[in-house]
């Protein structure tokens, strides 16, 4: 029997989108619609662990500590966390999570990642953290290595709103997952394989990101894509990109890291 590429979608989480395609045999869409709802379910999990809105999320408690508090968390938060300190040093702070705490001045040590147990500590008086820029990214390779992984199928692409996408492997005969890009000079195909791309600009989303350096929401309309074997960073790489200085980027090109 011939493989197809089933597709499933599903209603906003994490304020975006998310879908599933999956290429596999025909008559196993069944068994493909309930794999793909665990992993939504698995992502709403992520969810209410991570996002800033939701009253009793770890994130939320983290937010109501003052300085030299702690809270314990789980496994996934501490591992998102732990990627955005990652992304926040490479990109030499240009990505930062804590961009709203205060005072601003102190925003580069505003937490501090203590284990046994697994724990956030907060270094300032106002701790006040964002995952929006990194959040989907971190679900999406979740789930990759959770669910996919575990149920055999690996010819996946996962898709948070159309601004961060993760290829798996590629379908039967194709070069990777078509993906289409829209930059200043027209269209631009990609092909992905075993690849994250994330996109980030005005365009997107309205004036919703932060420059930490000027104090800012960027008004510019421009729009970057980066790719990265991981698609948390390239959630947080092409978040960080948008408010490099001009000689560190360049308007709508495909940026790897």
């Amino acid at each position: 029997m011939n493989n197809l590429v089933q597709h499933v979608h599903w209603d906003e989480i994490m304020a975006a989108q998310f879908s599933v395609y999956i290429e596999a045999p025909q008559n196993e869409a069944g068994r493909i619609r309930a794999v793909a709802e665990e992993v939504f379910a698995e992502i709403h999990r992520l969810e209410s662990l991570l996002s800033r809105f939701i009253e009793d999320s770890e994130i939320a408690q983290i937010n109501r500590l003052r300085c030299g508090e702690e809270a314990v968390i789980s496994p996934e938060t501490f591992r998102c966390l732990s990627l955005a300190l990652e992304a926040a040093a490479v990109t030499d702070g240009y990505f930062n999570t804590a961009y709203l705490s205060e005072p601003i001045d102190k925003i580069h040590q505003a937490f501090s990642l203590l284990k046994s147990p697994l724990r956030c500590r907060s270094e300032i008086e106002k701790l006040h953290l964002d995952l929006g820029g990194i959040g989907k990214g971190f679900a999406l390779d979740y789930v990759r290595e959770e669910f996919f992984l575990r149920y055999d199928y690996s010819r996946v692409l996962l898709d948070a709103g159309g601004s961060t996408l993760l290829a798996m492997d590629a379908p039967k005969d194709t070069d990777g997952w078509k993906v289409v890009l829209s930059l200043p000079d027209g269209e631009r195909n990609v092909f992905l394989k075993n690849e994250s791309i994330s996109c980030s600009g005005k365009s997107v989303r309205g004036e919703h990101i932060f420059d930490v350096r000027r104090g800012i929401y960027l008004t510019e309309s421009e729009r970057i894509y980066v790719t990265s074997s991981s698609a948390s960073l390239a959630d947080a790489f092409s978040t960080a990109a948008l408010t490099m200085p001009c000689d560190k980027k360049t308007n709508g090109t495909v940026m790897p890291f």
